[in-house]
């Protein structure tokens, strides 16, 4: 089992980072490993979607069901996908009047020794990197 913990304090509101992150089919656009992302259903408090990791040689596909609290935190759980495991939350604290510091906390495993061995080292990257990827997008859109 991995664990990644990451945080970052940014001069946004926790609407603003909130936004961001609930906005998986925009993903591609700014997440370089990103193929495709799309959202599979609507449901009354989140959605189902689907992501495509796409980075030299990987290319997989896994689908979450996303728990959507308003400006608070979006929680993800595996419904299928590489992974016998996958889950975790974006925590979006307002800090402020004006900031707000945004959390990831994400637990993840491998189905298999062999995905672990291949795809494991692209995802481990991939997730550590992905406060600061929504940080830098925050600075495109937001300013």
């Amino acid at each position: 089992m991995q664990i990644v913990n990451r945080s970052a304090l940014v001069p946004y509101s926790a609407n603003q980072m909130y936004e961001l992150v609930k906005n998986v089919e925009s993903y591609p656009g700014f997440l370089p490993w990103c193929g495709n992302a799309r959202i599979l259903e609507y449901l009354p408090d989140g959605v189902r979607a689907s992501i495509n990791i796409s980075k030299g040689k990987v290319n997989k596909t896994f689908s979450t069901r996303n728990r959507f609290v308003q400006d608070s935190s979006i929680e993800m759980n595996l419904e299928e996908g590489p992974f016998s495991e996958l889950h975790g939350a974006w925590k979006f604290e307002p800090i402020g009047n004006e900031g707000c510091r945004v959390s990831l906390y994400l637990e993840f495993d491998f189905s298999s020794t062999l995905l672990r061995m291949t795809v494991g080292p692209v995802f481990s990257i991939i997730a550590d990197r992905l406060v600061d990827a929504f940080v830098e997008r925050a600075e495109v859109i937001y300013g």
